[in-house]
């Protein structure tokens, strides 16, 4: 039996998303009235009485913004920086970059792009 490469990816994705479900606890959500009728005592509370770092906020029913404590902003942050940063070593090892040598030259030349793709 010929295993689907993609198929395999989405279990994995699956088996991974739901590993992660059970370390991390149910987010907990607060709706934009109560938002607005209790401020951040409203989110103090529903952080304090979890584990949970994080509340979304409900607009209509849907959520629509996400409230992070500020450890948890930072590893959001780190994380990106890590991802950007390790894109940024494979375009360097594929050859996919390039050396500015004259920056000034190049901040007239990117205007000038910017302004004719306008």
């Amino acid at each position: 039996m010929r295993l689907n490469p993609a198929r395999v990816a989405i279990y994995c994705a699956i088996i991974i998303l739901c590993s992660l479900y059970q370390k991390v606890n149910i987010i907990l959500s607060i709706n934009a009235n109560d938002l607005k009728r209790n401020g951040i005592a409203g989110i103090e509370r529903a952080m304090i009485n979890s584990d949970v770092n994080s509340v979304m906020v409900d607009v209509r029913g849907k959520a629509k913004y996400v409230i992070l404590s500020v450890e948890e902003y930072n590893q959001f942050r780190g994380y990106q920086l890590d991802l950007a940063i390790s894109e940024a070593e494979q375009c360097v090892t594929k050859g996919e970059c390039s050396v500015i040598s004259d920056f000034d030259n190049y901040v007239v030349a990117l205007k000038k792009e910017i302004v004719s793709s306008l």
